[in-house]
């Protein structure tokens, strides 16, 4: 971990890094990093990735899942426009791109009893069905799917529900609107990074 402070130890930013070796080539990236979206602080942390990797195969950013929920990885785009930006000038450009999706709870957090949200994942996966969705489903199959799954989950006091889009892959669009005719709205774009 590297902390970024001040000359009177005051915390400013950190960032988690990693190196992995595979197939036998070294990688690293970075794993998470925070700067109150102060430029400043930003290029300084992404300064130091940069050194850091140096030599190495590869370098990413925000490849592996958070640890809040949803769980997947990526820099958000609205959220973090500041860190963003820095990436970007640093080099660093989009490898993958994850529209993240909110359709708010049909009943109020006090009626659910702390059912918790319903995810619907990127392959599909509704966790009502425990089992993923076959990779080449149909959009009309799919669409019926999520629907059995919200009237399932709204039946048994469902919360919030979250879902995302891999806006590069094939029937990214057809997937967005059908997510929007359920509910869902957009919250933020998640980007996962690679040193180009």
């Amino acid at each position: 971990m590297v902390v970024a402070h001040d000359g009177f130890g005051v915390v400013l930013g950190a960032m988690a890094l990693h190196r992995r070796a595979a197939a036998g080539r070294l990688t690293g990236g970075v794993s998470w990093l925070h700067c109150r979206e102060s430029p400043e602080v930003a290029t300084v942390l992404v300064r130091v990735a940069v050194e850091r990797g140096a030599g190495l195969a590869a370098v990413t950013a925000f490849t592996d899942p958070g640890p809040a929920e949803p769980g997947l990885p990526g820099l958000p785009l609205h959220d973090r426009p500041v860190s963003t930006e820095v990436f970007g000038d640093a080099g660093f450009r989009t490898v993958d791109q994850w529209l993240l999706l909110h359709r708010p709870g049909r009943r109020s957090a006090s009626e659910t009893g702390g059912c918790p949200s319903l995810w619907v994942t990127p392959e599909g996966v509704l966790p009502a069905q425990r089992r993923p969705a076959p990779p080449a489903l149909a959009l009309a199959e799919w669409r019926e799917r999520l629907h059995r799954s919200l009237e399932r989950f709204d039946q048994t006091g469902g919360g919030s529900a979250l879902a995302t889009v891999d806006l590069l892959s094939p029937g990214a669009s057809g997937r967005c609107h059908v997510l929007e005719q359920a509910g869902f709205t957009e919250v933020d774009l998640l980007r996962s990074l690679a040193l180009m």
